[in-house]
């Protein structure tokens, strides 16, 4: 059986057309931060578009919006990554790993992007949801199917590594 694509109306069409512009880029950071790569993250925003404009009618209020976008960016993301076979590092009921004193040393957004994009998969993508994506542990866990405790200790570990990057920076 063959599927017809139908092209919208001229009214949805504008609505998508208006809603795409008002929100590309937000979708667009959150799966580059996730995928690290500028035209794979291109292909993700406009997946996760294609998935949004097929189901948008059943949210109300932007604020619901907002939320729903942004997780829908974050599950199109993770899934193009996991695609690559993304190892995380099992963890064995360990204490958590603390992290060390906070630096007095602040660091621009340029540069915490650029290093962040040279560290492994799995710690970028850890990374990028829980600072950037304001997602917390267990979000992070649901999300990428694996434990919690796998998660806050890749989560240190790859801000460790993230600090000792840009410490090198300097």
């Amino acid at each position: 059986m063959m599927t017809i694509f139908r092209t919208p109306d001229a009214e949805t069409a504008a609505r998508q057309k208006q809603l795409y512009n008002a929100h590309y880029r937000r979708i667009y950071n959150t799966c580059l931060r996730i995928i690290g790569h500028a035209p794979e993250a291109e292909e993700a925003m406009h997946d996760a578009f294609l998935k949004i404009f097929k189901h948008v009618h059943k949210i109300t209020g932007e604020k619901a919006f907002y939320a729903w976008s942004q997780s829908i960016a974050i599950r199109t993301a993770i899934d193009r990554v996991r695609k690559k076979k993304i190892y995380f590092e099992p963890v064995q009921d360990v204490a958590e790993e603390t992290p060390e004193e906070e630096s007095a040393v602040q660091w621009s957004v340029a540069a915490v992007k650029q290093k962040l994009n040279e560290l492994p998969d799995g710690y970028r993508i850890i990374l990028s949801m829980r600072l950037f994506e304001e997602c917390c542990f267990e979000e992070i866990a649901a999300a990428l199917k694996i434990k919690e405790s796998t998660v806050r200790s890749q989560f240190a570990r790859g801000r460790k590594k993230l600090l000792q990057l840009l410490e090198h920076r300097q």
